[in-house]
């Protein structure tokens, strides 16, 4: 680009010394290239918009559409963010999910703050970086990973390392970091990718205070086809609960119940890990994975007031035992999660890809028209069959 304007400025610089018809025949056609460069430049750089009250309007549209635009290195203006919420605009998490993308993209930012309610992005390059997030809520540690996890796939090398303090290992209205270290990864792993996650501290609502260490390293996503998840090997699991709730045994409440309805349901005896932390308040949960040959499926419980240990670990394994009779490849979660990654597998591989689910989510609906937006691909569901299908548009 700047050697394009010094030609300009030395033809323009002769033309003035050299003011016959003829050289002025050479001024008129740059001027002209000059102002179309410049409006090519101006239609590559415009704004992706996205609408953040579509679908179901949470923080999903915001997730998505910023790690496209960082994927991508296209800008994104999104507005009517999280519209649909009782409190709309950019929560914390929002806020720290945000920010370690736009670390890693060197991105610059406009209206970015806590209950901003539109924001503009623009990447510039992709870097490896070690990045320090500071989650001050009770938020998601793993929505908060979810954008920079598809985002980083354009890096050609060195890894990206995140060291997370403050939020939750679970919560009601997400996947826990538990299923993305074990369910999430593993499954992406099949096709290439290269993520770990360690979880050196659990965090539960309405502190947080939760640490891990997210090491992403260079991936090139081979094609994911994900439609046969074969014999099931096993199924197992994590009981954890904060030390102050020992004595009251919740955790071995939690494994127990969930043991029998998977031995009295599917006749299968899980492998539960029961395990006390150390917290900045109390807190339980459990989850639980089933292994097939293909793929991996999980489920959670999450522990609340007034519900007994028991009621968490039946809701858990009803709630597998819900996935595995689906028979689809993909969990309810991995749905929607996997979205992203299925567009840039497509696009990378040249050939359509294919997952099996176990049912069409609202969030997957609303990832898919977010994916679509930014990249040359076109999704099909087959409602029918519930699966879902991705094919680069040929123009």
């Amino acid at each position: 680009m700047n050697t394009y304007l010094l030609n300009i400025c030395l033809f323009k610089h002769y033309v003035y010394f050299n003011k016959d018809e003829k050289h002025c025949f050479f001024l008129n056609f740059f001027r002209n290239l000059n102002i179309f460069f410049f409006l090519m430049i101006f239609m590559l750089m415009k704004s992706i918009e996205i609408n953040g009250a579509m679908h179901e309007g949470g923080g999903q549209i915001l997730r998505t559409s910023i790690g496209m635009s960082a994927f991508t290195g296209k800008p994104v203006k999104i507005f009517n963010i999280r519209a649909k919420r009782c409190n709309p605009g950019i929560m914390p998490q929002h806020y720290e999910a945000i920010n370690a993308v736009a670390k890693i993209s060197n991105a610059e930012l406009s209206n970015y703050f806590i209950g901003s309610k539109e924001i503009e992005f623009i990447p510039k390059k992709l870097q490896a970086k070690k990045i320090d997030l500071s989650i001050s809520s009770a938020g998601s540690i793993a929505l908060v990973l979810q954008a920079i996890m598809f985002a980083v796939l354009n890096l050609k090398k060195g890894k990206v390392k995140i060291n997370v303090n403050g939020g939750a290992v679970c919560g009601k209205w997400a996947a826990p970091l538990n299923y993305v270290k074990n369910v999430l990864i593993p499954v992406l792993a099949r096709f290439s990718y290269s993520a770990r996650i360690n979880i050196t501290k659990y965090g539960y609502y309405p502190k947080g205070g939760g640490k891990s260490i997210v090491e992403i390293m260079p991936s090139k996503l081979r094609l994911i086809n994900l439609l046969e998840r074969g014999s099931l090997i096993n199924i197992y699991g994590i009981a954890h609960a904060s030390k102050e709730l020992k004595d009251k045994r919740v955790a071995e409440r939690m494994c127990k119940s969930a043991s029998k309805i998977l031995n009295e349901e599917i006749s299968i005896k899980p492998s539960i890990n029961v395990v006390y932390v150390d917290s900045m308040c109390k807190g339980c949960g459990i989850e639980l994975f089933a292994r097939f040959d293909n793929t991996i499926l999980g489920s959670d419980g999450l522990g609340e007031r007034k519900i007994r240990a028991e009621d968490v670990g039946e809701f858990a394994a009803r709630k597998l035992i819900k996935q595995i009779r689906s028979n689809g490849c993909a969990d309810e979660y991995l749905a929607d999660q996997i979205i992203p990654y299925m567009a840039i597998s497509a696009i990378k591989n040249a050939e359509k890809s294919q997952v099996s689910v176990a049912e069409i989510t609202s969030h997957a609906e609303t990832n898919i028209k977010i994916v679509e937006k930014f990249l040359p691909i076109k999704f099909k569901i087959d409602k029918k069959n519930k699966r879902v299908i991705c094919a680069v548009k040929h123009e």
